[in-house]
């Protein structure tokens, strides 16, 4: 099996481009909020520090009007420039700003200091603990949008483990943190009482009973909301790093019923419904569906 340095140098080689040579992929697209906050994560973690300054300063050149990181960028060929996709690139996504804060509380812990000073994770303006315990999607709706995902969550944003260092690095909010953690683990406590293979929908939607249930139809990107899809299959490698932090009984269930589920299948396809059954034109695999379920 590979060593973790060299897959973390076939990643590297793979993924990590200097601002002036990316290579465009798609309507030219260069790179996400999420892709930046993986791309932080690992770089601390792998104590590279010209690597995490790098994508550090994309973050603080690309900050949106509310301190967050912009969701996308393309390449402005016209201009010879990057700039935020005009479609909603300014707006936000939750958990690239959980990983991208994470991250600053890492790297300050092992580097202190960068060439932008002292790495400090209110550079993400990360919303109150009362806030984001809410589960909105607010943080990532366009200006005006706001109330029309205030009922909405997106599992995919439940990072237990950013939260927990929110919790421990936090003194002055420890307790509003906790509160954030536990309301996601009584929140994926219910999915796992709807849905005993464990999975979760990507969308989530508040109910008449207090509860946050699957949406029934289309929230905000495709008729699969309701379903395991392309935003929820990180929900069981979120849960797992969490899990293998804390130990925390509560969230034992629903790792077991999800490790039942994809162990029980001879390949691990890309997307499904709560009930198990593969979504219909998903007869393939895709590693952001085989990685997280391999935790």
């Amino acid at each position: 099996m590979p060593s973790i340095e060299k897959k973390y140098n076939d990643w590297r080689t793979e993924y990590v481009r200097a601002w002036v040579t990316c290579e465009v992929e798609q309507k030219n697209a260069i790179t996400c909020s999420e892709a930046i906050g993986y791309g932080m994560l690992i770089s601390v973690l792998m104590r590279n520090q010209q690597d995490f300054d790098g994508l550090l300063r994309w973050f603080l050149h690309f900050k949106n009007a509310n301190g967050l990181c912009a969701w996308q960028q393309i390449d402005d060929k016209h201009h010879r420039t990057y700039k935020n996709a005009p479609e909603g690139g300014e707006n936000s996504a939750t958990d690239g700003d959980i990983d991208i804060a994470t991250s600053l509380f890492y790297a300050a812990k092992v580097w202190g200091r960068s060439p932008c000073g002292r790495y400090d994770y209110h550079w993400v303006k990360v919303p109150e603990p009362p806030k984001v315990s809410a589960f909105g999607y607010s943080g990532g709706a366009s200006v005006g949008e706001e109330n029309a995902y205030a009922e909405v969550t997106r599992p995919s944003d439940f990072i237990l483990s950013g939260f927990l260092t929110f919790y421990n690095e936090d003194p002055e909010r420890s307790p509003q943190w906790a509160k954030v953690m536990d309301a996601i683990i009584t929140n994926v406590q219910h999915q796992l009482s709807l849905n005993p293979t464990g999975l979760i929908a990507d969308f989530l939607k508040l109910s008449t009973n207090g509860y946050y249930e699957p949406a029934a139809h289309k929230v905000l990107e495709s008729d699969n909301d309701k379903d395991f899809n392309w935003n929820s299959c990180r929900v069981p490698w979120r849960l797992s790093v969490y899990y293998l932090l804390t130990h925390d009984p509560r969230i034992c269930p629903t790792l077991m019923a999800q490790s039942s589920f994809f162990g029980s299948l001879s390949e691990v396809c890309a997307g499904y419904h709560l009930n198990g059954h593969k979504i219909h034109d998903r007869n393939y695999c895709d590693m952001s569906f085989t990685a997280p379920a391999s935790l």
